[in-house]
């Protein structure tokens, strides 16, 4: 088994290889990460095998604000107007690792980046916009709970994810 180094996106990182199946994914690491960093709009993580700076697998995570009328009244907690969280906005594995159960972990990596930054900045939710029904069920077996009128805008609780990975 290979081990996988998760760190920021950084300048040293191969992009050039990184190819997931999904082109609009593929292209928006390599044409737009690097910009959203330097812009302060969203950051980007990145998997390397151990010793190579060449990227298999990036999430890219956001701050975000979701209106209290998408949400049920347990997920709002209270608040009346805007609920802060995180938009987890890109998700992706090279496909050279695809059908090895790594796409969890990967969410697993991007929701414990989640916490940490919750716990440094505050953030009630974390939320997701699913690509298809597909990406939806995905996230639906780590949690995630459809926001009022839309099956493919998930959220799950900073609190949920605390305790699924024992944190």
């Amino acid at each position: 088994m290979i081990d996988w180094a998760s760190s920021a996106l950084a300048p040293l990182h191969d992009l050039a290889e990184f190819d997931c199946g999904v082109p609009e994914l593929n292209d928006w690491l390599r044409g737009h990460a690097a910009h959203a960093i330097a812009r302060g709009t969203g950051r980007t993580y990145v998997w390397t095998p151990l010793g190579n700076d060449r990227v298999v697998a990036y999430y890219a995570i956001v701050p975000h604000l979701l209106a209290r009328t998408e949400l049920t009244t347990n997920l709002a907690g209270g608040l009346s107007t805007a609920v802060p969280g995180y938009l987890l906005t890109k998700l992706a594995l090279d496909q050279t690792l695809h059908g090895g159960g790594l796409g969890a972990e990967l969410l697993r990596d991007a929701m414990r980046t989640v916490v940490e930054a919750a716990e440094k900045a505050s953030g009630r939710l974390l939320v997701v916009d699913a690509i298809d029904d597909h990406a939806a069920a995905f996230y639906r077996k780590h949690e995630f709970k459809p926001v009022v009128d839309n099956p493919l805008r998930l959220v799950v609780k900073v609190a949920t994810l605390r305790k699924a990975l024992d944190l």
